[in-house]
């Protein structure tokens, strides 16, 4: 899809036939059950999969998420670039994405990456009403997690 720095972006129906590492689904991980059904980006460094990122088209908005960068790769921009990738890929409909802070990660990192991509807090129903039912807010709301919104 994209190339920059010997980095390749491609995606994957299931995760598994792009990611050889042992993984969760995100449920496991602790992500709302809807995201099991995402399809996956991986991103590739001089060919080895060093990290990978979500994305469910729900019709009037894409569920974005369930990023993952390996250990050694991260805190070098890469994160951001896959998200970019997948963004622009998506095209213009609003994306929902599920700040939950695990493998090592801290909210405030999470944050920061998501802001300087365009995103602004979801901070309560009425911030995503337009493009979700309340039944399907109140299934990916969870405590510790934080709700983000690009449009």
């Amino acid at each position: 899809m994209e190339e920059e720095r010997g980095m390749r972006v491609k995606k994957y129906r299931h995760l598994s036939d792009g990611w050889p590492h042992e993984f969760q689904t995100p449920s496991e991980k602790g992500y709302p059950k809807v995201f099991d059904l995402m399809s996956h980006w991986v991103l590739k460094y001089d060919g080895i999969p060093v990290g990978y990122t979500g994305s469910l088209d729900m019709g009037h908005f894409h569920f974005v998420g369930n990023t993952f960068i390996l250990p050694e790769y991260r805190q070098s921009g890469w994160h951001s670039y896959l998200l970019s990738v997948r963004n622009a890929n998506l095209g213009l409909r609003p994306k929902i994405t599920v700040l939950n802070p695990i493998d090592g990660t801290h909210m405030a990192n999470l944050v920061k990456v998501v802001s300087k991509l365009g995103y602004k807090p979801v901070l309560s129903y009425e911030d995503v009403s337009d493009i979700m039912s309340k039944k399907l807010f109140a299934e990916i709301l969870k405590q510790g997690q934080q709700l983000w919104r690009m449009d």
